[in-house]
């Protein structure tokens, strides 16, 4: 939600969307959070 801020129509309905790619296996929030420290110029993390 951070990075599409407002781009995003129906932030409640993302929201939703994500809970249910989660509940499926579909989405893992790892990634999302290693763009955001990227794109922040924090750490170098290896994910692993």
């Amino acid at each position: 939600m951070l990075q599409k801020g407002e781009a995003i129509a129906s932030p409640g309905g993302y929201l939703r969307s994500l809970t249910a790619k989660a509940r499926a296996g579909e989405f893992s929030i790892g990634p999302v959070l290693m763009a955001l420290l990227r794109g922040r110029g924090g750490t170098q993390a290896k994910a692993g």
